[in-house]
């Protein structure tokens, strides 16, 4: 049997045990609490010598997955389509696609029937390019608002180039088109005949835009070639 002594001696040991563990989570803590003071204190000297930019360097650039391209036509008046398509910037970082579009012409201010389009790099933006001709788009009609054409325009933009929609290989690019009868934006996809698959692009678009009331519709790109404009284009599917 463990006499008293024994008994003692081995609750000794765990006091002793519990009071190095305190002081150990103490010292811990000291040491902790030090290196956060001397951080707050480089911080601060930092911004007193007017450094306000911690561990920023000014040259690093942030790569996005894909490389993409802004295109404009219609600016020139002329009735044939793409005919003044030109091409305005490649861009494959955040920082060069900010600065290019800080610098563009905001789409509220654009003439009527001037297209700005956002594609993909090696993708023109034309029903005719291979990455396009079996494909079609999701379309979102806008009423002359422009508050909501340029958030919606810039919502739609960075949803793309932020790989938001998946899967991410199945977009070509978007379009927004200013006109007298309705501003319109598009996103261009690559196989219309995958319905899951683009019903659940064109969920992702509205989710995001977040505005009640909207309804989409798509459109194949050989049904817009085939369809007659007077009497209306037939949608392939509808949100």
């Amino acid at each position: 049997m463990t006499n008293k002594k024994e008994i003692n001696e081995k609750e000794k040991e765990k006091e002793k045990e519990t009071i190095n563990e305190k002081e150990f989570k103490k010292e811990n803590e000291k040491e902790n609490e030090k290196e956060n003071e001397k951080e707050t204190n480089e911080n601060e000297k930092d911004i007193k010598k007017g450094h306000y930019t911690l561990d920023f360097d000014p040259q690093q650039k942030h790569p996005l997955q894909n490389k993409w391209a802004m295109w404009v036509d219609g600016y020139s008046g002329s009735r044939n389509w793409g005919e003044d398509m030109k091409k305005i910037l490649d861009f494959e970082t955040v920082e060069d696609f900010w600065g290019m579009y800080n610098n563009l012409v905001s789409v509220s201010k654009l003439k009527h029937g001037t297209n700005f389009h956002l594609f993909k790099h090696g993708i023109r933006p034309e029903w005719e390019d291979s990455g396009n001709v079996n494909g079609g788009k999701w379309n979102l009609r806008i009423n002359r608002q422009v508050s909501k054409l340029e958030d919606l325009w810039l919502d739609t933009v960075l949803s793309l180039i932020g790989e938001r929609f998946e899967p991410e290989e199945e977009i070509c690019g978007a379009v927004v088109s200013i006109r007298n009868n309705g501003d319109r934006i598009a996103i261009w996809t690559k196989t219309a005949s995958k319905k899951e698959v683009q019903l659940e692009i064109g969920k992702t678009w509205k989710q995001g835009l977040n505005m009640r009331g909207i309804r989409l519709s798509y459109l194949t790109h050989k049904n817009s070639l085939s369809t007659n404009k007077r009497s209306g284009f037939q949608a392939t599917y509808e949100l």
